[in-house]
């Protein structure tokens, strides 16, 4: 019954097609989600595009994505349970996400696909397991919900304390979810910082001050903004190596005092390119602390859907055009083309 089901596929680089293509085998320990809508991440997933991501990790033909949520279809008698530990039936509306196996096909994530095989021996781990989307969410919140997620996961790792200015890096999905997050745990001001026009004026909606890096008395401006002290906590999601390597000017000297314990540095992107610590020096003096996070922990997706389903958490806003699955090739063009005005860019089963 799921032996085939279409499928985007990037047969090699710069060139998405839909097909239909052979599934995973269904059994006993598989759940089976029919896709309602899917999303294009404008960062991880154009790498792939694009031939940009480690080799060791794709190789051509691929089937991308991760942003997939849906019915589900298929429940069998071992199938994985959710995160909170529930049994799926079928009728059950989830976010899938990734697919991890695909007989004839790399997954690059493998979420662009009509039919989601979940299997049991094929999960990445307990953040791929399916999540229950509230009856109050739609399938479109819900896919934000993904990239949101992984936010929430950068935003508990850096550690905001109440009254913390904060400055977020980037105004795309992941910079927009973690203004939203920031100012909930209590962030002083929360700023956030592009080049990029468009964004900026959808950041505006978010945070308590926009700041254009184009201009050249930017870093000024962020000192205006934290009376003179600079960033406790600067987040970068911009996924660019070269906005990365400049973080460290944007943060405030500290660290010397028994209750100080310095400004910290979140790298929240995706970089294909190094980021080199130079100068040293001026990095080192900040007394800073660095981390980085990828993805997302188990339970983030379920406290993001809480949250949207309480009306605490804006997902509507987070996303910008709307393509058919069939057109999905045109989508890819017209990210590649204007990548800077679409935000987000949902994909119709």
């Amino acid at each position: 019954m799921f032996e085939k089901g279409k499928a985007i596929v990037f047969e090699r680089p710069g060139n998405a097609v839909v097909k239909n293509i052979r599934l995973a085998p269904v059994d006993d320990e598989t759940v089976v989600v029919k896709t309602k809508y899917s999303a294009i991440s404008c960062g991880t997933e154009l790498t792939v595009y694009d031939a940009l991501s480690y080799q060791t990790e794709v190789w051509y033909p691929t089937i991308p994505g991760y942003e997939e949520v849906g019915e589900v279809v298929h429940v069998g008698k071992k199938a994985p349970l959710t995160f909170s530990g529930e049994k799926l039936k079928v009728g059950d509306r989830v976010m899938a996400n990734e697919v991890r196996f695909y007989p004839d096909y790399c997954a690059s994530w493998g979420g662009q696909t009509q039919y989601a095989i979940k299997n049991s021996k094929t999960l990445g781990g307990r953040q791929d397991l399916c999540v229950k989307i509230p009856d109050n969410v739609s399938y479109k919140e819900s896919v934000i919900a993904y990239l949101a997620a992984v936010a929430k996961k950068g935003i508990d790792k850096v550690g905001i304390k109440p009254g913390d200015n904060v400055l977020i890096i980037g105004a795309g999905a992941v910079g927009l979810s973690s203004i939203q997050l920031a100012k909930m745990e209590g962030a002083g001001k929360v700023i956030s910082m592009d080049i990029h026009k468009t964004r900026l004026l959808r950041a505006k909606k978010f945070a308590d001050h926009i700041i254009d890096s184009s201009k050249v008395d930017y870093i000024d401006q962020i000192k205006e903004l934290t009376d003179g002290k600079m960033a406790d906590v600067v987040i970068e999601c911009s996924g660019d190596a070269e906005s990365a390597r400049q973080v460290y000017k944007y943060v405030r000297d500290g660290g010397w005092e028994v209750d100080d314990d310095g400004c910290r540095i979140h790298f929240q992107g995706y970089y294909i390119w190094a980021i080199p610590i130079d100068p040293y020096q001026r990095w080192f003096t900040k007394n800073m602390r660095i981390s980085m996070s990828c993805q997302f922990k188990p339970g983030d997706k379920d406290a993001i859907l809480k949250l949207i389903s309480e009306k605490k958490f804006d997902a509507k806003s987070l996303f910008s055009d709307e393509y058919s699955i069939d057109d999905a090739p045109k989508a890819y063009k017209d990210l590649k083309k204007n990548r800077w005005d679409i935000l987000k860019i949902l994909l119709k089963w």
